[in-house]
């Protein structure tokens, strides 16, 4: 299956080229959820369950909100192994921000609605225009934004079943350097693209209470392809513009899978533990298509990516110090999906560990949740291929701080 990207490119993590979810996913979707590991598949203990699986708003009675923001300070360093020497290029850190928003309401007896408003994929890449891997990535940045409605049944007392829409707006920038002669040598083009898109996928999601101190839970997504429109602008290096266009193709939202488990160990203490299988073998290529021709002769451009799906192990438990205060803590280990052999400055990053810990307050009506995250990232040996403005090299010292602020109230 032949995947094309008009938006070019953007698959890389924010500031530093820092991919903080393997690929370019995102799993941040609560306070909550990301002090305890990501893992509240089998958890609904708030609105923001659906994140998760939205088969869970079936234990929320009455109308129930919840709102909340992630901040995340990536950094990475890319070290590209030239003729002249070892170059360290390290990314600018800054901050991001991820917000989020549900709401829940009992409908009927058995009959629950939710919506929720989050983001599950987004990017962004930004290096020196003069860098070693100019050619291949100069700046990128993908951003979505996720509107989804659900309708949640309760089967029977234990069972809930789910289905809903997921309404995602895509949204890209890309920069990159193209060699007018010898690279590195003589005068660099540079070559800016921007798009945006809107496409309707689906989940389901299902719920099962098997006692009183055990529950398990499943979701699926479906892949969205992101059928991007967008324009291109090639300029030299004193910023005039030599030519313009329209670009087109399409970028893959890939598909999930998600089950978990959530244990009630003693009358304070829960376990929860969890998967994701994401299915990132739809991105196998990357085609860029240019009306009129870019530089007159290219039609489109093709790099093959040949990703394969990936598995993201969750565990995640909280403690209740009173009836109103909780401690919760994490860990997730999230496999790279990008093979060695094609590694580029897109994603620069590899195996992510993710180590939490955050704290919960609630009265009858109201919950407050905080939670940080340290997210480090293995050191990976890059094989150079120059075709693709890719060195011999590698990425060190790839990590993340992220602050997570949730608040709910119960109507």
């Amino acid at each position: 299956m032949k995947k094309t990207l008009a938006m070019a490119v953007g698959v890389a993590g924010m500031a530093a080229g820092l991919a903080w979810g393997a690929g370019y996913g995102i799993y941040e979707g609560s306070a909550r959820g990301n002090s305890m590991g990501s893992e509240i598949t089998a958890d609904p203990v708030s609105p923001s369950v659906m994140y998760n699986n939205p088969a869970g708003i079936t234990e929320l009675p009455g109308t129930q909100v919840e709102a909340g923001v992630t901040f995340i300070k990536p950094s990475q360093t890319i070290v590209t192994d030239l003729p002249q020497g070892r170059v360290y290029t390290h990314g600018r850190s800054e901050w991001w921000t991820i917000p989020n928003a549900y709401v829940t309401h009992q409908l009927a007896e058995r009959l629950w609605g939710g919506m929720g408003l989050y983001t599950r994929s987004g990017l962004g890449a930004e290096f020196p225009f003069d860098w070693a891997g100019r050619y291949s990535t100069q700046k990128a940045k993908i951003t979505t934004l996720d509107l989804t409605p659900a309708l949640a049944w309760k089967a029977c007392d234990r069972l809930s079943l789910a289905a809903g829409l997921t309404m995602e707006y895509f949204d890209f920038e890309l920069r990159r350097a193209i060699p007018t002669g010898t690279p590195f040598v003589d005068p660099d083009l540079h070559l800016k693209l921007t798009g945006n898109n809107y496409e309707i996928g689906y989940l389901l999601g299902a719920y099962w209470k098997a006692t009183d101190w055990i529950s398990f839970g499943a979701s699926f997504e479906r892949l969205v392809d992101q059928a991007v429109k967008g324009e291109y602008e090639l300029t030299d290096g004193m910023g005039r513009k030599l030519g313009d266009g329209t670009a087109h193709g399409s970028f893959p939202i890939p598909g999930k899978i998600r089950a978990g488990t959530s244990i009630q160990a003693t009358e304070k203490w829960k376990v929860n533990a969890g998967v994701v299988y994401t299915m990132w073998s739809a991105y196998d290529e990357l085609t860029i298509h240019y009306d009129p021709a870019l530089l007159g002769v290219k039609n489109s451009t093709t790099t093959p990516k040949n990703w394969h799906d990936s598995w993201r192990m969750q565990l995640g438990t909280e403690y209740a110090l009173t009836d109103s205060w909780a401690v919760r803590a994490g860990y997730v280990h999230d496999k790279t999906p990008d093979p060695d052999y094609l590694i580029d400055y897109m994603v620069p990053a590899n195996n992510r560990h993710l180590f939490s810990l955050g704290f919960g307050w609630h009265n009858e009506n109201v919950s407050v949740d905080v939670g940080y995250t340290f997210l480090l990232i293995d050191d990976r040996h890059v094989k150079g291929h120059l075709a693709d403005g890719v060195w011999d090299g590698r990425f060190e010292d790839g990590e993340a701080h992220m602050v997570s602020l949730g608040i709910g109230y119960k109507f």
